[in-house]
């Protein structure tokens, strides 16, 4: 190795500082070769100039590969001694020819941490004999020395010289004059003396570093994972919780706004589709069936046969659900023509009944009743307000249709033939009516429904014969959504079969409907649909439109939004980050030396970085997975009690994600932290 003309200058904030002022030195054997002088004097600089770890003015030329061994034990201080060794070269024999030769061989099972100093720098001594270098720089080995270890390093140094060339930096004059083969002294940045005691043979280049593959990589880092198990299981359980927290989060941010835009689309009436007529009476009040118009100018043509609705639904399968009503079936042609002729065909009938005038019937649509509502002894009462409310206990009936068995809920089942699923506001009227104290309590029970009118007949005019029919239905489920403008119950046998419908209906190949309304799967491009019916019916006087209509007035909604939840979440999650951040600044120093350590031994950091946390995260998800099931229990039990729909699914791949996401953040985390530039070392 030879040195020419080097000069290291330091540019501090008031002033400059020449650290070396032109060193040059041919360094061609091996021996012990001490560089004296007093503190400052640039014999450190020097070493970390040849080491690569300085820039520097001059030329450096035939380095040997070496090793560099500054004053700081720079071990894995919670791995073993042979661990230590092993990591740099899997040499079993070599590895115990050292530790006989530095007596050291009844403490290789020893964590480095409980060795003495003298014991430590043994164990950096054989380290970097293992790699064979050419080289071997020593920035002060005994300081840290008692007089015994100091002569029994020195003797082994000494030793070990015949065959490689030992740069020492040492302040210690006799220790130079005992052991050294050549001693340059130096003072205020130049060499001042030059004195060769014992000239041996030409240095070799030695051997460079030996890169680790991914097995190696592999087997340290699992080493040390389980030399320092407490910190690794707190990894472990940290990098747990974050998972399990950000799965939770995105579980119940995904579940409840899924569920929220759900629940909202139904109780905004998003998703109905309705016929109007385009020409129109404003009315000054709130019509029964939540409409603030009137028909007017409706002819034959613009009806709706049931034949087509029914090819409707099966073209269009985004429809989940039907209702159709004030209808006239048409079942002798004189009736037929004079519809025509008059072009109005509206079916209503005017006639008073004890002094009542009932008008604009019939409904076609039933109404709510008490369990113990008898037709003549309450219908008179009921219709004056005295029993109850007409327009209040109003509901519609829809067919469900296309299989669709997505509509959530609370409670019970989907129906069977005659069996019904009502809607939360629904089920809510019944509670009021019925003093019922739970929706379960519901479910199996058989409700009363009012129909005007007999079975195929709008009104019969008889003495002392309330017009009304009442029909029990057995209630299968309660539905967790509810509508704003109209209380829902829904029956599950096909569009046309449900008993509401065949009160009314004689021959449905005769009957036509003045108005039909159409709900859509929530999620669906309503409008783009309702166009797509628009075209199907092609009616000239009606358009088929999204519904815009006056409601219930009923404003709670059923869901909150979903940011309440995520508050506590993120809160938590930044008391994770805190702590993971806090951890790596407690252990920066360590993590700093280490991965010195790896990068100066073949070892690639990024490579072990990954394949470490890669065993921390395999465990964490690993925990995860055992604790998701209880935690999901426990929180869709809460939900379930509150009647929401489940709050958690269990999904493996966001887990899968989430753990990918949390590894890197860590990676990275750790990377900042710890700073690159402590690698950079030949």
């Amino acid at each position: 190795m030879k040195l020419e003309n080097i000069k290291k200058t330091y540019h501090n904030r008031n002033n400059v500082v020449e650290a070396l002022k032109g060193i040059t030195l041919d360094l061609h054997h091996n021996g012990i070769i001490m560089i004296l002088g007093p503190s400052g004097c640039g014999k450190t600089t020097l070493l970390n100039i040849i080491a690569g770890r300085e820039s520097y003015e001059g030329k450096i030329e035939d380095i040997p590969y070496f090793d560099y061994l500054t004053q700081k034990f720079n071990l894995f201080e919670e791995m073993t001694v042979w661990d230590n060794l092993y990591m740099i070269k899997n040499d079993e024999e070599k590895i115990k020819e050292y530790l006989e030769q530095f007596n050291m061989l009844e403490h290789a099972s020893k964590k480095v941490k409980k060795l003495s100093n003298g014991q430590k720098k043994r164990v950096q001594f054989i380290r970097a004999l293992l790699h064979q270098p050419g080289l071997l720089l020593c920035d002060e080995p005994t300081a840290a020395l008692d007089h015994e270890n100091t002569v029994h390093l020195m003797e082994e140094l000494k030793r070990l010289s015949a065959d490689i060339q030992i740069l020492l930096v040492t302040h210690d004059i006799a220790l130079a004059e005992e052991y050294a083969d050549r001693i340059i002294t130096m003072d205020q940045g130049i060499v001042v003396k030059d004195e060769i005691k014992a000239e041996k043979k030409l240095t070799q280049p030695g051997n460079d570093m030996e890169k680790h593959g991914l097995k190696e990589t592999f087997v340290f880092a699992l080493k040390e994972l389980t030399s320092r198990l407490f910190d690794s299981v707190g990894n472990i359980i940290l990098t747990s919780f974050c998972i399990l927290t950000v799965f939770v989060l995105c579980n119940l941010y995904m579940n409840i706004t899924s569920q929220s835009d759900y629940h909202t689309t139904f109780k905004n009436a998003e998703n109905m589709i309705v016929s109007l007529p385009k020409h129109t009476e404003r009315n000054t009040g709130e019509t029964y069936s939540g409409y603030t118009i009137k028909y007017a100018d409706l002819g034959i043509n613009d009806l709706f046969d049931y034949t087509q609705i029914q090819t409707a639904i099966e073209n269009i399968p985004e429809i989940i659900a039907v209702e159709s009503f004030n209808s006239k079936q048409y079942q002798q042609d004189m009736e037929l023509d004079y519809a025509r002729r008059q072009y109005d065909i509206q079916a209503y009938h005017t006639f008073t009944y004890n002094e009542i005038t009932l008008a604009n019937s019939p409904f076609e649509t039933p109404f709510m009743m008490r369990k113990d509502f008898q037709p003549y002894e309450n219908w008179l009462e009921y219709l004056t307000g005295e029993y109850m409310s007409y327009s209040d206990y109003l509901v519609q009936v829809f067919d469900l249709v296309n299989g669709y068995e997505d509509l959530s809920l609370i409670c019970g089942s989907y129906p069977a033939e005659d069996e019904v699923i009502l809607s939360k506001n629904a089920a809510d009227m019944l509670m009021e009516l019925d003093g019922y104290h739970s929706y379960e309590e519901m479910i199996g029970q058989t409700m009363k429904l009012g129909i005007d009118g007999y079975l195929n007949e709008y009104y019969s005019e008889i003495e002392g014969v309330a017009p009304i029919d009442t029909l029990d239905v057995t209630i299968s489920g309660v539905s967790s959504v509810e509508n704003d403008f109209a209380t829902l119950i829904f029956f599950n046998s096909g569009y046309g079969n449900n008993p509401i419908f065949d009160h009314y209906v004689v021959n449905k190949d005769a009957l036509k409907f003045q108005y039909v309304r159409f709900l859509l799967k929530p999620g669906s491009d309503y409008e783009v649909i309702a166009q797509e019916i628009q075209t199907f019916f092609s009616k000239e006087n009606v358009d088929i439109i999204q519904f815009q209509g006056k409601g219930l007035g009923k404003d709670q909604a059923f869901y909150q939004s979903p940011a309440s939840f995520m508050i506590y979440g993120l809160v938590i999650l930044l008391i994770i980050f805190i702590m993971m951040l806090m951890s790596e600044i407690f252990k920066r120093r360590r993590v700093m030396k280490e991965k010195m350590i790896l990068h100066t031994y073949g070892y690639s950091i990024i490579q072990e970085s990954f394949i470490r946390y890669g065993m921390i995260l395999g465990v964490s998800c690993i925990l995860v997975l055992l604790s998701v099931n209880p935690i999901s229990t426990l929180i869709n039990d809460f939900a379930a009690e509150n009647y929401y729909q489940p709050f958690m699914t269990m999904n493996f791949l966001l887990i899968l994600v989430i753990a990918v996401i949390v590894g890197c953040i860590m990676i990275l985390l750790e990377a900042i932290v710890s700073g690159r530039k402590h690698y950079d070392n030949h």
